[in-house]
């Protein structure tokens, strides 16, 4: 019983320790990608009990993977600027094409977040260039759409939660990307694994 309760305290420990480097090294943006690839890998050793250091591990894939991850997340952000601008723009206009122009950057919003959840994850695991990882993110995405379908709404309703109650909030502050990047990674390792992918 003191074993499990020390196993679950630790993990929360490193979650929270993680959660706080990935978002200092998210706050220049054009690194978020690199940072996400670390988080990922990180977040994934954390959940499995593997020995390590938080910081270590993080920044040795952080680093491996930031010229890649660059080509990625570059294209990746200037399409959220583009959905984010065309939404503004389709906010103030009414009538029938409008409305179904809106829809339309809802959808393609929730897939360019299941790309990201994705993506950066392939990245951290495969030797392949930006192109082919992109591919295969959308590859994944489909072959897989329950799934991709599944870690949306997780994230749809963590957020919602942490919009709604305070004590989810304050989780969400402390912890939330990386507990976040467990829960992603438990069904991610096991698309990987069924695609043979490789798991580092």
């Amino acid at each position: 019983m003191d074993s499990r309760l020390f196993q679950i305290v630790e993990k929360t420990v490193n979650l929270i320790k993680l959660n706080i480097i990935w978002v200092l090294c998210s706050l220049q943006l054009v690194t978020a990608g690199a940072a996400l690839c670390a988080l990922h890998v990180t977040a994934v050793r954390i959940l499995e009990g593997e020995e390590g250091y938080v910081f270590r591990d993080f920044w040795r894939v952080y680093r491996s993977k930031m010229r890649l991850s660059l080509k990625l997340w570059l294209p990746l952000l200037a399409a959220a600027f583009a959905l984010g601008f065309d939404y503004m723009f389709w906010r103030e206009v009414e009538g029938n094409l409008a409305e179904s122009m809106r829809v339309l950057i809802c959808v393609l919003s929730g897939m360019w977040i299941a790309l990201v959840i994705y993506v950066f994850p392939l990245a951290a695991r495969m030797e392949t260039d930006a192109g082919v990882t992109c591919r295969n993110g959308l590859l994944l995405l489909f072959k897989y759409l329950p799934q991709s379908v599944y870690l949306l709404f997780i994230s749809g309703v963590f957020l919602a939660a942490a919009l709604l109650w305070t004590l989810v909030f304050a989780a969400g502050v402390l912890a939330g990307g990386s507990l976040l990047a467990a829960v992603h990674g438990k069904m991610l390792m096991w698309i990987f694994e069924k695609e043979k992918i490789e798991i580092s």
